[in-house]
This record gives C-alpha cells, structure tokens and sequence, in this order.
C-alpha cells in the first residue's frame, strides 16, 4: 500500500502529520528541480540541463492522493480497533503482520487496496529470547543498534574484535564492515561469545551500542 509506513505508529494525528510532511518536502523536491531543469547553460551553442538523478525519480515525485490517505486511515482503523494481539512492522510501503489470530489475517485478506498478499505460519519451537544453532560455539549473542561511530570509536572497536577474534564470533556483515570505511553500526550487526562479561568488555569500549541479547540453546 502506498505510504504505508505513515502507520507506523498507529494514530490518526500522527498519519496525519507524516502524510503532510511528506507532501510538503515532495512539493519541494519538484520546485528544486523543475527550476534546475529549466535553467541552461550556454555552450558552443549548445544547451546543457542538469539531469534528475535516480534517485529522485519515483517515490519522491508521487502525488500522495485523497484515495491514499483514505486507505491509510482504513487500516489504521481496523488495527486500532482490533481486540486480539499482533504486531505490526512498517518500511516504506511494505509491512508486515504477526498474529496468531486467523481472523484478523482474514480481514487483512478482504482488503482489496493491499497487493501483493503473502501468508506464512511459523511454529514455534524455541523458548523467549533464544536462538537455536547446530553445534553453538557460544553461549550468547548480541544485536547491535543503529548508530554512527566517530572514527576513534570505530578503531576502538575493530581494535577490540581483532584482538578478542579468537573468542568473539563477528556476525558476516559485521566482519565485512571492520575492514571497510563505513563508520555507522546496522541493526543487523551482531557478536556471538561465551559469557556475559564481554558485554562489560564491549561497553567499554563503546557504551550502549548493544539493543538485544539472546542465550544461544543446541537445536
């Protein structure tokens, strides 16, 4: 659905200000570059326009419609309005829903302005906060947040996985990104160790950088 991720927080005030935001910085970006497209330079009787970028093209110049706003606060009615427990997930015009209610998948279903419907069921078998691995080397494992490191902090921290690599297991983006020159940390990022104290170890170095840990159990 389009602009769905205007639902990330489910509250009608709160669509209605990301929806407003997001038309008066698109409105923007068109002026911008609507008045850079019709300027020229001349040369050797030539007439040079700056070029759109990619990047510009697309999502930032779609009009949000009255249809588009009316669909968004449809579905944030049903969610808000609904008794059983979920959780939902928004990116861009993506999202996602967790439930264990077939009812409220089936209202999901019945929204025609919702495309690309997939269903999947997962079974849980793994307690809270666990993650389950064949042969664990580890005991725990830690995710990182989002953030960005000055430069001594990022060679602090490499500093520290180089050094502790034969007790810390780096996940592979992680170790992709201590040899590149990127210095902000994804969520995805995260260490595997043996005993909680490295965590001590880790804040030390750079202090709360860590969103979750999870005990790692054998499959």
């Amino acid at each position: 659905m389009d602009e769905l991720s205007a639902l990330k927080t489910l509250d009608h005030e709160y669509i209605d200000m990301i929806i407003e935001r997001r038309k008066t910085w698109r409105a923007n970006t068109r002026h911008r570059w609507s008045s850079l497209a019709t300027a020229s330079v001349p040369l050797m009787r030539s007439t040079i326009k700056p070029a759109i970028p990619h990047t510009i093209v697309g999502r930032r110049w779609r009009e949000i419609t009255t249809e588009t706003e009316t669909n968004l606060h449809n579905l944030a009615d049903m969610l808000i309005s609904s008794t059983v427990d979920f959780k939902f997930v928004t990116s861009i015009d993506q999202g996602w829903i967790y439930t264990n209610s077939k009812n409220l998948i089936n209202q999901l279903a019945s929204i025609s302005e919702l495309s690309d419907k997939e269903y999947k069921e997962v079974q849980i078998n793994r307690p809270k906060n666990t993650i389950k691995l064949k042969n664990p080397q580890h005991t725990h494992r830690s995710y990182f947040k989002l953030s960005k490191l000055s430069d001594t902090e990022k060679t602090n921290l490499v500093n520290f996985f180089i050094n502790q690599k034969d007790y810390i297991r780096l996940s592979p983006s992680l170790a992709k990104w201590i040899i590149a020159p990127f210095k902000r940390t994804q969520d995805y990022f995260f260490i595997d160790y043996t005993g909680e104290e490295w965590l001590i170890m880790l804040a030390l170095i750079k202090s709360n950088i860590v969103r979750k840990t999870s005990v790692i159990i054998p499959a």
